[in-house]
């Protein structure tokens, strides 16, 4: 059997360079591994937290001075079997030496290295130093003159983490460390190498399942290896043995009955587990087990049938580009709709067969220094995302590949997950023979790492490298690494997964919105030309506007909540009204010169929000736009379920303290998308429309609940200044049947029977409620900014609990707009609306893990409110 020695803990750590004043100097302080350089600093107190304020700066010349990690380690003896050192993550040149031996030279942050040190590892003491070359010398000979990147161009020959080189939401922080365990192995004559199980089909008498194990042997002697499938409840229901004749075995099983693995909201998540044991003459050698899901997986592409309600939505899609292109100031010509006369053809997600809409968001490295990303970090932003409602999370890539804790998480909640092969935006050197060797070992281990998780779905090849080409162009960004590959091997090694060469991809050009899937961030500037140059009266007709057959970046920008901000500045950055701070952690697109991303949602918040009194109330607005936004966008993407196969926000997590993109906070703190995602994402939702085309209030009922629902609604008009016993002015009552997984118009009332009652002293709620709960839409015919709200008398009815857990309910006399609990808590709802002598209770819970200095005590919770 392997027997282990790990080498995790304290190990030294010596620095080399010139300090800021121009001096060579050195440092010697203790290390952690696994760590990153700037973490051991942080705790020697020779830098500054590089999350706060602008202290990131004063940390860069980290990155120039030369690292070497070093330990020494005792062995009694020497165990039987071949010594393997392995590491799982080095960030990123490092030179490795063995009592004074060079082991090897690394070039690769992803790659987990293994090295034979027969004859270099002794009883007694041992010295292992790891030395790690600057990026500078890592690139050494490398040109990356011509090849075109957002941000930098260094990066792309750079095979670690690109965002930390500097990103529009996250700082330069490039770092070195053995960032991932590191131990000595002890390996028998022979061990198993993989093992990997996937669903080769479903039907009415079962599952057919591949199973395949690797080895390795070192050894003439017959082997033999013994298989068995364990059920959720740990009952055998498949075994088998075999001799071993080299050194793969596949095999296939099949299983009656079997229990079936779901996305969160379609069924459960049940896990079986496969066990593979190796044995020779003498007895057990190796075994190992994986945790795999039965589901199948596939991507529906159907072309749109001439006649059908998609061909209408997708010629009026372009016809509304070919207006805005036309209109547009377009210097650069880019046109996303140029398919011609091809038919558009829908993008969605099947599982098991059923059709599954995607909903959720995209994951970013939740820390600079991802070696210190704890367990229960992973556990607390997952169970978030599932609570929120998310099916889906989009790994992006210019990140990591995330380790087992993160899918571990989901696979038991349910969470599908689209990975990105770590390349994004930018032109990757294909052509240079280092750097594609290094990528194709990196591709292999990654594949072969995540290929047994049934949460996986589908893979991409990279993120928007070939964006500005189309499918059929020879030679756009990332096409060769995609065949040659990426591509390649996922077919080689994981044939039961989809792969899309690059994301988005389909269509003329690759970011088409009536073929495939497509990047509403590729449309930014587009955007932000409408909040910039108009009064954004047709905000929600705009936003309804902005479809697409499936959407992996949809953007979506806010700020974090005072309390948060409170970690990341101080007082006098707070109070400032240039808001100099909050902008510096807001980053900004290289491409928005005068027109910021911080200005770009100071405008928002400008023009559909009232006047604010005070910077933490302005603070506020930018939360609601982003509240406001994302739940209007969610509900326009669910009404066109026929049409759309889902939607992602960019982005779901913060990778450092910033305000911008996110729908969590790097604190693990909901900000106001989170909200208003997490109310449009419900089962069953309430959604009205205005449609001017048919001159009608349209009332929808959007359910992705797999069966049929059936209900009964109430449409009410009320004034914003009545109380609970006068505020109607207006009411009709309905029933509704709706199909499984289907949106549908369930009332639709004559415009002229409402519009004169839609004034800027009124509103129309919507109110419905049946077996599968109950959902309530507000609708305010003008902007938010426009209504005219009484003194709500907004207070606090009850609360219970305590600082860990609890609820407060709340009340109000009269209608009551944007309503927040503000405190460093996760609350259950906010930014919500209040109708006059509603009660409404909201549970809230601590955060000990979305830090390790998260204090403890009990926290104010603040009621606040527009009114």
């Amino acid at each position: 059997m392997k027997r282990t020695f790990a080498l995790t803990g304290a190990w030294q750590l010596k620095g080399e360079g010139i300090d800021p004043s121009g001096k060579e100097a050195a440092i010697a302080i203790d290390a952690q591994v696994p760590g990153h350089v700037h973490q051991d600093l942080l705790e020697a107190g020779l830098i500054a937290d590089p999350g706060y304020r602008k202290q990131a700066e004063d940390c860069q010349w980290v990155e120039h001075w030369q690292w070497t990690y070093r330990r020494t380690f005792e062995l009694e003896r020497l165990e039987q079997g071949r010594p393997l050192l392995e590491f799982e993550g080095l960030d990123t040149y490092a030179e490795i030496e063995l009592n004074g031996i060079r082991l090897a030279r690394t070039d690769n942050m992803f790659i987990r290295y293994r090295f034979d040190i027969s004859g270099l590892l002794r009883a007694g003491t041992n010295e292992l130093t790891v030395r790690f070359r600057t990026v500078a010398e890592g690139l050494a000979g490398k040109s990356y003159v011509g090849l075109g990147a957002a941000f930098t161009s260094e990066r792309l020959f750079v095979r670690r983490m690109q965002c930390t080189f500097g990103w529009d939401w996250v700082g330069r922080l490039v770092s070195y460390g053995i960032w991932r365990p590191v131990r000595i192995v002890f390996e028998d004559v022979a061990a198993i190498d993989d093992l990997f199980v996937y669903t080769k089909a479903l039907d009415a008498c079962g599952a057919s399942l591949a199973v395949a194990v690797e080895t390795t042997g070192r050894t003439e002697e017959p082997l033999r290896l013994s298989l068995a499938i364990a059920d959720p409840a740990g009952a055998i229901v498949w075994q088998a043995e075999r001799r071993l004749n080299g050194g793969k075995l596949e095999l296939t099983a099949d299983l009656a009955e079997p229990e079936l693995w779901w996305p969160a909201g379609y069924g459960g998540q049940p896990l079986y587990t496969f066990v593979a044991k190796l044995y020779d003459k003498s007895g057990l050698l190796d075994e190992r087990s994986r945790a795999f899901g039965i589901r199948t997986v596939r991507i529906e592409q159907l072309a749109d049938r001439t006649g059908s309600e998609e061909a209408r939505m997708t010629a009026l899609i372009r016809s509304q580009e070919t207006e805005r292109d036309a209109n547009a100031d377009n210097p650069d010509g880019m046109v996303w709709e140029a398919n011609g006369e091809r038919p558009g053809s829908g993008f969605r997600l099947l599982v098991n067969g059923v059709p599954i809409f995607c909903k959720g968001a995209n994951w970013v490295p939740c820390d600079p220094f991802p070696s210190r990303v704890s367990d229960s970090r992973y556990e607390h932003l997952l169970r978030l995302a599932r609570d929120a409602g998310m099916t889906m999370l989009r790994c992006w890539g210019g990140g990591i590949y995330e380790p087992e804790p993160f899918w571990d998480w989901c696979d038991r909640l349910g969470i599908v997950v689209v990975q990105d092969f770590m390349m994004a935006c930018g032109t990757y050197p294909e052509s240079d023979r280092d750097w594609t060797a290094s990528l194709t070992a990196e591709v292999e281990g990654a594949i072969r790492a995540l290929r047994n998780h049934p949460s996986l779905v589908w893979w991409n090849g990279d993120n928007e490298n070939g964006m500005f080409a189309g499918e059929e162009d020879p030679d756009y960004p990332g096409r060769a690494i995609a065949e040659r590959i990426t591509g390649r091997l996922c077919a080689e090694l994981d044939p039961s997964r989809p792969f899309q060469p690059t994301s988005p991809y389909g269509g003329s050009t690759n970011n088409s919105f009536t073929i495939g899937t497509a990047h509403y961030t590729g449309a930014l500037f587009e955007m932000f030309d409408v909040f910039r140059n108009t009064d954004l009266r047709d905000y929600r007709s705009y936003f309804a506007g902005l479809l697409s057959r499936f959407c992996p970046e949809f953007p979506m920008f806010g700020t974090p909540e005072v309390h948060t901000l409170q970690r990341m500045m101080n007082d006098e950055d707070l109070a400032d009204p240039s808001y100099h701070m909050l902008e510096y952690h807001t980053k900004n697109h290289p491409g928005l010169k005068d027109f910021s991303l911080f200005r770009a949602l100071a405008t928002l918040a400008d023009k559909l929000a009232p006047p604010a009194a005070s910077t933490p109330e302005q603070i506020r607005r930018m939360s609601f736009v982003q509240h406001e936004l994302t739940r209007l966008t969610v509900e326009a993407y669910r009404r066109n379920r026929h049409y759309a196969g889902g939607i992602l926000f960019w982005m779901y997590n913060d990778c450092w303290p910033a305000s911008g993109w996110s729908l969590v906070d790097y604190y693990g703190y909901p900000k106001g998308g989170y909200y208003g995602f997490k109310k449009a994402a419900r089962p069953v939702i309430a959604s009205i429309e205005r449609n001017a085309k048919s001159g009608t209030y349209d009332c929808w009922v959007c359910s992705d609940m797999p069966e049929a629902i059936r209900g009964t609604g109430m449409l009410r008009i009320l004034k914003l200044e009545g109380t609970a016993i006068d505020a109607a002015v207006w009411s009709r009552a309905f029933d509704f049947v709706v199909g499984a997984g289907l949106s549908a118009a369930a009332a639709a009332i004559p415009a002229g029977e409402l519009d004169a009652l839609l004034d800027d002293r009124h509103v129309l709620v919507m109110d419905i409620g049946g077996t599968f709960g109950e959902d309530r839409c507000v609708y305010f015919s003008g902007l938010p900014a426009d209504m005219k709200l009484a003194t709500s008398g907004l207070r606090v009815a009850s609360h219970a609990g305590g600082a860990e857990a609890g609820s407060v309910t709340v009340t109000a006399d009269r209608y009551a707009k944007a309503v927040l609990l503000h405190g460093a808590y996760v609350f259950s709802d906010n930014y919500f609306d209040l109708l006059p002598g509603e009660l409404r209770t909201i549970q809230y819970r601590g955060l000990n893990a979305a830090s390790d200095a998260e204090a403890s005590d009990e926290k104010e919770i603040e009621l606040i409110g527009w009114n």
